[in-house]
């Protein structure tokens, strides 16, 4: 399954998962945001490399990458979500201060 979860005009986030009788197998959540006509990707949720992680994407390309403090994959596409509905703002700052360097 696959969706946008619109904050506004020019913020949203992507979500994706896979489910199998209720239990995720698998998810990405990525915020992305319109900086002047470009769509940006700034922190992205994963089960990339076999571990539930959030990565903050840097516009050089650079990646920070960090664990997920959660027990399994339903719980961390849940976390993921709240996490970027409730500081998608801050996320959006950060990134575009780091544009302007």
């Amino acid at each position: 399954m696959e969706f946008r979860r619109l904050f506004d005009d020019r913020n949203a986030a992507r979500v994706r998962f896979e489910t199998e009788r209720y239990r995720v197998l698998g998810f990405m959540v990525q915020l992305e945001c319109l900086f002047g006509d470009e769509w940006h990707p700034v922190v992205r949720y994963d089960t990339a490399h076999g571990f539930a992680h959030r990565d903050i994407l840097r516009p050089s390309g650079e990646t920070e990458k960090s664990a997920t403090p959660v027990r399994d994959y339903n719980e961390a596409l849940t976390f993921a979500i709240q996490d970027l509905g409730a500081n998608w703002e801050i996320y959006r700052r950060r990134f575009e201060q780091w544009l302007k360097r």
